[in-house]
C-alpha cells in the first residue's frame, strides 16, 4: 500500500487541488489548511465531511481536547486519515481475487 494513499483519497473525497508529486507533508498539510479554512466559515459543510469520510464526532471532540498544542485542522485531518486507513485495510481483507 502506497503510504500517501489515504492523503489521495482524501484530497479527492474533499475536492482539494493538489500537484501530482506533493509529498506526504505537504499533502497533510494542505488537508489541515482546508479543514481549519472550513472550521471557521462553515462548520455545517465540515459536520458534512466527518459524515461523508465516517469520523464521529464524539471521537473529534475527545481527539481536539487531547491536543489542544495542535491546530484543530491538523487533529481532524490526522483522524480522518486514520479512517481511510482503516477503510483500506478492511477492503484488503475481504477483497476476494
Amino acid at each position: 500500500m502506497e503510504t500517501n494513499q489515504p492523503l489521495l483519497l482524501i484530497v479527492d473525497k474533499l475536492d482539494i487541488p493538489v500537484e501530482q508529486n506533493d509529498t506526504e507533508e505537504k499533502l497533510f498539510s494542505v488537508i489541515s489548511e482546508y479543514l481549519e479554512h472550513i472550521i471557521q466559515t462553515d462548520f455545517n459543510k465540515l459536520l458534512s465531511i466527518l459524515y461523508r469520510i465516517d469520523v464521529p464526532e464524539e471521537k473529534v471532540r475527545k481527539a481536539l481536547a487531547n491536543n489542544k498544542n495542535q491546530s484543530s485542522g491538523r487533529v481532524i485531518a490526522a483522524l480522518l486519515i486514520e479512517r481511510e486507513q482503516e477503510k483500506i485495510k478492511t477492503r484488503a481483507l475481504y477483497r476476494t481475487t
